[in-house]
């Protein structure tokens, strides 16, 4: 395994998305599941360090994502009826326009940072050694 930590969110936003599909039969929670897939493989084959220009392309997208997402979500503040709790926080744009540009600054770092890069080369989480 190249990348723990992205395997680990991959599974836990796959099952999520996968739970709110069979939940709510909204087909918009299949760019959840897309997602949760995408980081699963990610962790699984390729890693953060072997494909630098990839992740900062990935990371960029995921920036320009979140914004866009992070926006639609604070238009949609005033239309709340109630305040949420705090699983139907997990639910909401907002919190997934931040914890995207969070990820996609992370994709940044582990793709220019020359610390990132040495720390996963020195302590590789390659579960095959």
């Amino acid at each position: 395994m190249r990348a723990p930590i992205t395997f680990s969110i991959g599974l836990v936003v796959a099952l999520l998305s996968l739970l709110q599909l069979i939940t709510t039969e909204d087909p918009m929670r299949l760019i959840g599941l897309g997602v949760g897939i995408l980081f699963i493989v990610w962790g699984w084959k390729v890693g953060w360090t072997r494909r630098r220009g990839l992740s900062l392309v990935l990371g960029h997208i995921a920036l320009a994502l979140g914004c866009l997402v992070t926006a639609y979500a604070i238009y949609q503040i005033p239309s709340l009826p109630m305040a949420p709790t705090l699983l139907e926080v997990l639910d909401l744009p907002l919190f997934w326009g931040l914890f995207t540009l969070w990820g996609g600054q992370c994709m940044i770092t582990h793709g220019f940072c020359r610390c990132a890069i040495r720390s996963h080369e020195e302590r590789p989480f390659n579960c095959t050694r």
